[in-house]
């Protein structure tokens, strides 16, 4: 990620924050986390298990599939 995307990232946050807007935030960690799972289910052909760690996906995906 570039300096500058971070500062942009940074600064909605704080935005928001200011704002009291924090449902924007949850939710676009909501969405974030809602992507990840489907990738990570599709990638490791169903197997994938939410108290997987992000290594252990990897490691599947890697030496599994």
């Amino acid at each position: 990620m570039s300096e500058e995307r971070l500062k942009a990232i940074q600064s909605l946050v704080t935005d928001c924050y200011i704002a009291h807007q924090e449902d924007i935030i949850a939710g676009i960690i909501y969405q974030l986390e809602k992507e990840y799972d489907e990738l990570a289910t599709l990638s490791s052909f169903g197997e994938y298990k939410k108290e997987w760690s992000h290594d252990y996906l990897l490691d599947f995906i890697t030496y599994e599939t």
